[in-house]
């Protein structure tokens, strides 16, 4: 039987217990993400990983450290909202004046809630309508890149009720969409048009 030579064993690389797990994040636009519920050890990443120079955190059953962000330079809003409830609309327009300023400054905002699929795309649909998009196509680019994406009943409805506001106010080419257009994008994922 012939001596097969002898070869070192390839060098593992980095335990996977060592890595740092991706972030609960996605990159809507350059300047705007949407993501879930950061652990303390991922929030304090952001600034360096990411290039995040703000957050909004929407849960009301728990809140970002704001020491941790702040020991980043990371400006940081709080709005307070139930899981699967609407934003009310003064934290609706606070959060899309909010995400306006800090991109205007440079800044890179994450919007999240616990798992980034209603409260935070709610904010991020109207940030991305207040930037320029018209609302179907806010949600057609927020739902290619983080399929989750889908707010709740609720969370449309607070969303319509604003676009309602800014199409009296004037000066927009867009409609609102109804909620069928609406789930027929939000809910694609699920293969049907409603929850």
């Amino acid at each position: 039987m012939p001596c097969r030579a002898w070869r070192p064993a390839p060098r593992p690389g980095p335990c996977p217990a060592a890595r740092k797990p991706e972030l609960n994040l996605t990159w809507i636009t350059p300047s705007l993400a949407i993501g879930g519920r950061l652990s303390d050890d991922e929030a304090a990443r952001l600034a360096a990983a990411e290039g995040v120079g703000a957050v909004v955190d929407l849960r009301s059953e728990a809140v970002d450290e704001r020491a941790i962000l702040a020991a980043q330079g990371i400006a940081f809003l709080h709005l307070p909202t139930d899981d699967h409830a609407a934003i009310t609309p003064a934290m609706l327009e606070a959060g899309v004046d909010f995400v306006a300023a800090q991109r205007a400054s440079g800044r890179r905002v994450l919007v999240h809630c616990e798992h980034g699929i209603g409260r935070s795309a709610t904010l991020a649909l109207a940030a991305l309508v207040d930037g320029g998009l018209a609302p179907l196509e806010a949600l057609e680019l927020a739902k290619d890149r983080r399929d989750r994406v889908s707010p709740s009943p609720a969370q449309y409805g607070c969303w319509r009720d604003w676009l309602d506001a800014r199409r009296r106010r004037g000066g927009v080419a867009w409609d609102v969409p109804d909620f069928d257009s609406f789930a027929a994008i939000a809910y694609r994922h699920l293969g049907a048009a409603a929850p």
